[in-house]
């Protein structure tokens, strides 16, 4: 059996980065550089910035091309300031659109996107309550959407294996008194805890105030290669299954050769864990289990030095500010990450946390091509 069956990363995973110029014409089209064309189905969306609204996360799957807003006071709501995805890159709509969320003069922005599934939207009755899932199982996600019922209970996801991460979002926020909690739950964490945060904030993995979800298979029924769970904190549910609100999930399963969700532990050491993937790294993003800490993510194309030429990017998630910090120092390569630095929100001593990866480029392709070190 081959490695992988994704000989090029790019075909299902590209980053793009690109200056903003205020202007307001409409019809500006970004365009990815790799070496294929990539017509996305998702997208997240950011600006290299020290203030706020510069992060959002966009799909034309399900609702077609628009923005589920993740910043911190934002509803997870469709506004559409993208007009349309195309073969190889998307199309801004005209709305704000010299301003800062996508194309203030002299901003800088960056872009993460995954393929396009190119399947349709389908009933799955495999939980106790019914979702509507739209499967791509060439990069191992599914985007799963459900109307809520106020009881624990369990939701399909369709993507045939046991997922490894669920990012999650409350679509109808103001119809959920205001609540803007966007759990997650990595492969990383404890069976009974998620981190009550979206991927734009910080907080230590807890019971969530206004409900849970979770995937942990080990001595535990809350995931399958069918079905997550979702149940109460402090007997709410607003966060991820309120009586008649909208959700959505994105489901997230480790594809060999592609992707790698799991987690590793600190040592508190300047020479830290090499964590291995199986290929070379594109885009890293890092989850402190044990800390009130934001995300740290990094991505080969903002900075193509390893650690030794002086920092990797660390974008940190409570605001998604760009810090360019040389304390927090990681190495891409071709099989994996080391981590070079002693900062708490990557390395400190006993503590966990959890990673997702998509990949560069494969260990090797299924015609034995080996990957290249940086």
């Amino acid at each position: 059996m081959a490695y992988t069956t994704i000989d090029n990363s790019q075909e299902c995973f590209q980053t793009l980065h690109y200056t903003g110029n205020g202007s307001t014409s409409s019809g500006i089209t970004r365009t990815f550089d790799g070496s294929v064309n990539l017509k996305p189905g998702l997208t997240y969306h950011h600006k290299y910035a020290s203030s706020g609204n510069y992060h959002n996360i966009m799909e034309n799957e399900y609702t077609g091309p628009g923005t589920h807003w993740i910043a911190s006071s934002g509803d997870s709501a469709v506004d559409g300031i993208t007009a349309s995805y195309d073969t190889n890159g998307f199309t801004h709509a005209t709305q704000n659109l010299g301003g800062y969320y996508h194309n203030e003069n002299g901003s800088s922005y960056g872009v993460w996107a995954w393929k396009e599934s190119g399947a349709s939207n389908a009933t799955n009755t495999d939980g106790t309550i019914t979702s509507t899932v739209r499967v791509n199982s060439d990069i191992g996600l599914s985007i799963v959407n459900w109307t809520g019922t106020s009881a624990d209970g369990t939701i399909g996801h369709g993507l045939g294996k046991t997922p490894d991460a669920l990012w999650m979002y409350p679509i109808q926020v103001s119809a959920n008194n205001g609540n803007t909690q966007r759990p997650q739950w990595w492969r990383g964490n404890s069976w009974n805890h998620v981190m009550n945060t979206g991927l734009n904030e910080g907080r230590t993995q807890s019971d969530s105030t206004n409900g849970r979800l979770g995937a942990y298979s080990h001595g535990s029924s809350q995931g399958t290669s069918s079905v997550f769970s979702v149940f109460s904190g402090n007997s709410s549910y607003e966060a991820v299954n309120h009586s008649s609100q909208n959700y959505m999930c994105l489901a997230w399963t480790s594809i060999q050769g592609f992707s790698k969700f799991s987690s590793y532990e600190g040592t508190g050491d300047v020479d830290g864990q090499f964590v291995y993937t199986g290929f070379k790294p594109a885009l890293i993003i890092i989850v402190p289990v044990d800390q009130n800490a934001g995300h740290s993510c990094f991505d080969y194309k903002r900075d193509p030095v390893n650690a030794g030429g002086g920092g990797k990017i660390n974008l940190t998630a409570n605001y998604g500010a760009e810090n360019r910090d040389a304390n927090t120092k990681i190495d891409i390569l071709s099989n994996g990450f080391k981590i070079r630095c002693t900062h708490a929100q990557l390395n400190a001593y006993n503590n966990t946390y959890a990673f997702g990866a998509f990949a560069a480029e494969p260990l090797v392709t299924s015609t034995g091509v080996p990957a290249t070190a940086r």
